[in-house]
């Protein structure tokens, strides 16, 4: 009996998740600018803009490195790109959604990067990015874990 008491409350509280998780529109909103605001500030002040948005603890995965973790780790594995006067970043997030209300939230959208190859033609590269974010204890929202996937090869611009 205890077992089943247990199981049905165990049941009724999973249910009941969806009803406690919901997304707090302003919550949302507020992601949809910190993410524009990060492009603008990564097009306006390269590296220094990138690095900026990054907690702390805040990490970046890619598809061929363990994951960089650290504001000065980040700066370190993106200085060469930054440095490239023919690099360009840019992104638009086409949605963002609260997990844990007031603590934690994401972003997603697509991204376009620009770089001349070692021929001297000039490359573009789209995909789709993620980036979570975690409320810091100084109540700003800063990004713990960044992951993007190309779409596929770069392309030559003509």
């Amino acid at each position: 009996m205890f077992k089943s008491l247990l199981f049905l409350s165990c049941c009724i509280f999973l249910l009941t998740i969806p009803i406690h998780a919901q997304t707090n529109p302003d919550e949302v909103s507020l992601l949809m600018q910190l993410d524009r605001e990060f492009d603008k500030a990564t097009a306006e002040k390269g590296i220094d803009g990138w690095v900026a948005f990054f907690a702390q603890n805040g990490s970046m995965l890619s598809d061929t490195s363990k994951p960089i973790t650290g504001p000065d780790e980040i700066r370190k594995a993106m200085e060469s790109a930054f440095n490239d006067s023919s690099f360009s970043l840019r992104w638009q997030p086409i949605k963002a959604e609260t997990m844990i209300p007031g603590v934690l939230g994401y972003t997603v959208g697509r991204y376009e990067r620009r770089k001349m190859n070692k021929k001297g033609k000039l490359m573009k590269s789209t995909g789709t990015y993620s980036s979570t974010w975690k409320k810091q204890p100084d109540g700003l929202w800063k990004i713990v874990l960044d992951t993007g996937h190309p779409d596929g090869p770069p392309v030559e611009i003509e």
